[in-house]
């Protein structure tokens, strides 16, 4: 095969974790190959959707009657796309879907066959499949898996060092593929500096303005980033525990700090409605809604619990006049970040150095179905990230900030990816 431009493509995904993973892989093999970014170019959509954020919806073969149908999808998809784009990409990008459990590692497959199975049919050449945050599976149509060593038990490992052709082709990393940079945080920050002086005036954001004028000025600062729920049982973020870490939270603003919770599609509505509620009576604590907001009924249905359905719908759209702030209030000074341990997002900070704890005590995450969760605290404390409840003690009797925290930053798994994936396909090409 002569010599060509390497171009990755991705299927989109509705779900926010998965979505930073996909377009972090996808930016990163551009680096990598010296080309430019474009999303038009190299996410695959379903049809009527523009971007990757309005996405509702996902592509699972587990959600079809039959392969043959999920087939006939995906080909649909990929018609439009090669109808509207003069390239053929060498690479696809897949990720992972925790939530799905028994499935997630059979869909991740037969996506990937898909995949393969159209270049086959079009004459398209070779692509190189790869599927990011992946558990052990014995996949047939992947060719570079990305598996975070917080997602293998030690009987995974054993087979994994058992299995010859499975191990050449598996990626292991510590900490998860993301979207997340010191250069994002720097650019959101700029963003949320004018949004603030823009929307000084909007008689509807008078609260929140007061709120984050406080909080810029404040000295010390904390921003929770709440995870949440998942399909079963074996996760329960409840009412108790975020009375808890208000509680802590509240505690702290008599220390001079400034506190934001940023809630995420995973966050149980009920959750948000309780921490938004507490958070209104209070000067020094906000609270930020970063679900997507319901527009239809069938969006406020019981199945569609990662879009936020409730009272305070229109106070959240009104909210939304800054966008997203996080990750840009991470780039004020002095502050730390409080992942909920149930959600991965704390390989983010800790890759680029920011102050970061993992909060796990009050949250149930069953052991035996989520081990992942505890190994990755077990991975990340105290090397990376510090204990949330140490931090709170330490923080409320000894005035500790911040500042004073020196984490080790969290190796790249971004970019040890992009890295094995160009590597490796330039040696087939």
């Amino acid at each position: 095969m002569k010599k060509e431009k390497i171009i990755a493509f991705g299927l989109g995904t509705a779900n926010r974790g998965e979505q930073s993973q996909l377009l972090g892989a996808l930016k990163a093999i551009a680096l990598n190959t010296k080309n430019t970014f474009n999303e038009k170019k190299q996410i695959l959509l379903p049809i009527g959707i523009k971007k990757i954020e309005d996405m509702r919806e996902n592509f699972y073969c587990s959600k079809y009657k039959n392969y043959k149908m999920f087939k006939k999808d995906i080909f649909l998809i990929l018609d439009r796309y090669f109808e509207a784009n003069k390239i053929i990409p060498r690479v696809f990008v897949t990720v992972f879907n925790q939530a799905l459990n028994e499935n997630a590692a059979t869909d991740a497959d037969a996506t990937c066959r898909v995949i393969k199975e159209y270049y086959d049919e079009h004459n398209l050449g070779y692509i190189f499949t790869t599927v990011l945050t992946a558990k052990y599976y014995k996949y047939k149509y992947v060719d570079l898996i990305n598996i975070p060593k917080h997602l293998l038990t030690f009987s995974t490992r054993i087979k994994l060092l058992n299995n010859k052709s499975l191990k050449k082709k598996s990626l292991i990393t510590v900490g998860t593929i993301n979207n997340f940079s010191k250069d994002n945080v720097i650019e959101k920050y700029d963003e949320l500096l004018k949004n603030i002086k823009t929307l000084k005036n909007d008689v509807k954001l008078k609260s929140l303005n007061l709120k984050l004028e406080r909080f810029l000025k404040a000295k010390k600062h904390i921003v929770f980033c709440l995870g949440g729920r998942v399909e079963g049982p074996e996760i329960s973020f409840d009412i108790k525990y975020a009375k808890k870490i208000f509680e802590e939270a509240k505690r702290l603003t008599n220390c001079g700090y400034n506190i934001i919770f940023v809630n995420g599609p995973r966050t149980p509505n009920n959750v948000t409605d309780f921490l938004f509620e507490l958070c209104l009576n209070e000067d020094n604590i906000i609270f930020y809604n970063c679900k997507n907001i319901a527009k239809t009924d069938d969006e406020r249905g019981a199945s569609k619990w990662r879009i936020y359905s409730g009272k305070y719908e229109n106070e959240f759209l009104v909210q939304q006049k800054y966008g997203n702030i996080y990750p840009g209030i991470l780039g004020v000074k002095n502050t730390l970040v409080v992942h909920t341990f149930d959600s991965y997002s704390g390989c983010e900070t800790t890759v680029v150095g920011i102050p970061t704890a993992l909060s796990h005590k009050g949250l149930f995450i069953d052991k035996d179905i989520r081990y992942d969760c505890h190994n990755l605290v077990a991975l990340l404390i105290p090397k990376y990230a510090i204990d949330w409840d140490e931090f709170f003690t330490l923080a409320l009797n000894m005035k500790l900030e911040p500042k004073h925290l020196s984490p080790q930053a969290l190796s790249s798994s971004l970019k040890v990816y992009a890295e094995a994936t160009i590597n490796r396909l330039k040696k087939i090409l």
